[in-house]
Order: structure tokens, then sequence, then C-alpha cells
């Protein structure tokens, strides 16, 4: 069963200032809830991004290589590899008149059958939500 996590919120900041966290691999680990490593494998250029995470969760370490498409202020995740049966996400930005950036984040993924348990949707919104906040505390610091 495909699950998803949507969430919009506006940011203190120019969507330029996002856009390079959200592609800033590097520092995910500094931030990110359970991120254990984070590393930038490789860049065919700005728009194309491959990305590296290791996440500690239920006394396991689940590691997840990503692809980022930077399509203007639209960034487009696809698993390359990882512990889901599909996984898609993006990050939208937009600029608001006050100089703030409304940052609308999405993902759907599906789990394999021995990770579904544990996916309940109040769980998933959790996690999702506190993914966010970490990047609009490293925003705002």
């Amino acid at each position: 069963m495909l699950k998803n996590f949507e969430l919009s919120q506006d940011f203190q900041a120019d969507p330029e200032s996002i856009l390079a966290l959200i592609n800033d691999f590097e520092s995910y680990k500094k931030f990110l809830p359970g991120c254990l490593e984070s590393k930038k494998l490789s860049s065919d250029s700005d728009q194309l991004i491959r990305g590296f995470l290791a996440f500690g969760i239920l006394n396991n370490t689940y590691e997840f290589e990503s692809l980022n498409k930077t399509d203007g202020y639209n960034v487009k995740i696809d698993q390359v590899s990882g512990p889901f049966s599909e996984f898609s996400a993006s990050w939208v930005l937009t600029s608001l008149d006050s100089g703030a950036t409304n940052v609308f984040f999405q993902v759907s993924f599906k789990l394999p059958l021995y990770l579904q348990i544990f996916a309940r949707q109040s769980m998933i919104n959790s996690i999702g939500e506190k993914f966010v906040n970490a990047f609009a505390d490293q925003i705002n610091v």
C-alpha cells in the first residue's frame, strides 16, 4: 500500500537559501533526526545530484541513495536504492511577497512487508513533520 505525507509551511528565507540547503547532502547528518551519515555521491550538474543517506530507525540502519533533479525552485527526489519498494518526493518553493518562501514537501512511498507494520499514518505524519521542521530550524539559525 502506498503511503503519503505532505506539508506546506512558510519559511522566513529566500528560495535560493532553502534550495541550497535541500541540495546540501553533506549537512543532513548534522540536523536531520536519525541521520547517521550523509554525502553527495556525484553531480552531473547543479540540476542533477546523487546523494546517500543512512538512517538509524528502530535499532536498524537503513541506507538510501537518491537522485535529486532540480528545476527552478522545484526538487524531485527518486530512490536509486534503499529500503522502499517505491519512493518519490518533491520540494516546491514559492517566493512570497513578504520575503518569505512557501515550502511544500510531499512524499509517496511503499515499504516492504516487514516494515509495513510500523507505518501507521500518525507515525508517518510525526516523522514527516520532524523532518520538515529540522530544515526550518536550519534556515532560522
